[in-house]
């Protein structure tokens, strides 16, 4: 019964929503089969977050029916009644907080009964309590085009129109919303794709941009912000949109609500990551100093969370700027912060490569090999860790066969993408040729190589071992 879809949804539901849906149940005008509640109701124990009662079918059953003959087919039926009618309350639900959305809907029917008296003090109400809202996201310039559209179905129901001031209005909130919502997922399919292979057009993204250079949205956070964001993904090599991302943010007068801060943060950092993966190792310093802010302002933290990727970037840039007491006071603090299902996963990779800066080469190896790899930059990271770790042990035979096997990975993994694809299997080759070059003359040209090389992983410690043996 647990893994059912039901069981599933009702577990995920507060005490607080239970009561309510159980109201919502015991309403006529909602629900009026009687076995679905009985069957929610005899759900209960089971829902319960500390010390549930475990309840098989027949259990389960007999609560709901009481002494009839346990049939399978019916019990099944009542729980997936039961399922549609927690469904159906989570959508009341989310549409009973929406205020806006319900004088809009309102106006509408009142607009196909003709009933015009009514809707002049409605519609005068409704802008009114909507303008109160603090934060305009996208979906504040959706209510109110539904808002303005009514009113322009009011006035032609009137015929008493005088100019085009509400269609104006309408257009306009439309535009709005179109745009901020266009840019969203321009943003995201732009960073999807340089994450994985995965690859798609993006159909009006440069008629958007034109209008957006030659029409300035400044006025409209929603927009100004992912405006900047997509710049940093199409013209990356103009600092200047960085730049203006950072700004963006410290000018903040919390007009933004977090998830747009999140946002900025989250897109400052990628654009920092990019820089390093081809060679300007500047941008360690700035991400660092971009994640200390984020941790302090708590904008890293989701529901009391921080994502393993965070947990695990930061680490990565805390080892790089040489802040080893600081990640390791950061790997220890914000472990019971990982979500529970990563917990012990996360924790032990980068305590595993905590202790390779730390030079504590065998714990290295014997943590990694209690990591489950069902993440792939899990394992490439993991990959890279390893080959160091058997180079600064010089076991050059573990090396080499990995670095071949390492190798065949990244050429058959699909979902790699092909930056990330060129970035490690640079890394393999660079590797490579230092494990096999003693002398000083090879070692100058392989030194001359990276200085010139882009898109290297960990191209920091391949220069620092070259210099290493050049020096000795």
């Amino acid at each position: 019964m647990q893994n059912s879809k039901v069981f599933k949804l009702l577990f995920a539901f507060t005490h607080q929503e239970r009561q309510r849906f159980l109201d919502f149940l015991k309403s006529p005008y909602f629900n009026f089969n009687d076995d679905i509640i009985r069957c929610f109701v005899a759900l209960l124990p089971s829902l319960q977050k500390t010390k549930p009662i475990e309840q098989n079918e027949a259990e389960l059953w007999k609560k709901i029916y009481a002494n009839k003959k346990f049939d399978k087919a019916r019990f099944h039926r009542v729980c997936s009644d039961l399922l549609k009618e927690a469904e159906r309350f989570l959508a009341y639900s989310r549409f009973a907080q929406q205020k806006s959305l319900q004088n809009a809907y309102l106006a509408q029917s009142l607009n196909e009964k003709k009933m015009m008296q009514h809707l002049p003090h409605l519609l005068k109400q409704a802008k009114i309590q909507h303008q109160k809202q603090i934060f305009h996201d996208s979906e504040f310039y959706y209510q109110q085009y539904l808002i303005e559209a009514e009113q322009n179905n009011f006035i032609e129901l009137q015929k008493k129109r005088m100019d085009d001031k509400n269609l104006k209005t309408v257009m306009h909130n439309l535009d709005v919303f179109y745009l901020s919502k266009k840019l969203q997922y321009c943003i995201a399919i732009l960073h999807y794709k340089n994450l994985t292979s995965v690859d798609s057009e993006i159909a009006l993204m440069d008629e958007i941009l034109s209008h957006l250079h030659k029409r300035a949205y400044d006025e409209y956070p929603i927009i100004h912000v992912q405006y900047i964001i997509l710049q940093t993904l199409i013209d990356s090599d103009n600092e200047q949109h960085f730049q203006d991302l950072k700004l963006l943010f410290k000018r903040s007068d919390n007009t933004l609500p977090m998830e747009y801060l999140k946002e900025i943060y989250t897109f400052s950092i990628q654009y920092c990551i990019r820089k390093i993966n081809a060679g300007l190792l500047k941008y360690f310093q700035e991400i660092f100093s971009l994640y200390k802010e984020g941790l302090k302002q708590k904008i890293l933290i989701n529901d009391g969370e921080i994502s393993p990727y965070e947990y695990k970037n930061i680490i990565t840039v805390g080892l790089r700027v040489n802040e080893t007491d600081w990640t390791e006071k950061f790997i220890n603090n914000y472990r019971k912060l990982l979500p529970p299902e990563h917990q012990e996963n996360a924790y032990t990779f980068n305590i595993a490569r905590l202790y390779f800066f730390q030079k504590k080469y065998d714990d290295v190896l014997n943590l990694l090999q209690q990591v489950e790899y069902n993440d792939v930059f899990y394992l490439l990271d993991s990959k890279i860790t390893l080959l160091k770790t058997f180079y600064e042990l010089r076991e050059f035979d573990s090396l080499s066969a990995l670095l071949d096997s390492f190798k065949m990975l990244l050429r058959r993994k699909k979902i790699i993408s092909e930056e990330y694809r060129i970035i490690y299997t640079r890394f393999v080759m660079f590797l490579k040729k230092l494990s096999q070059t003693n002398e000083k003359k090879k070692l100058i040209e392989l030194k001359d190589e990276l200085r010139n090389a882009k898109q290297v992983a960990d191209i920091g410690w391949l220069k620092e071992k070259v210099d290493l043996l050049i020096k000795y």
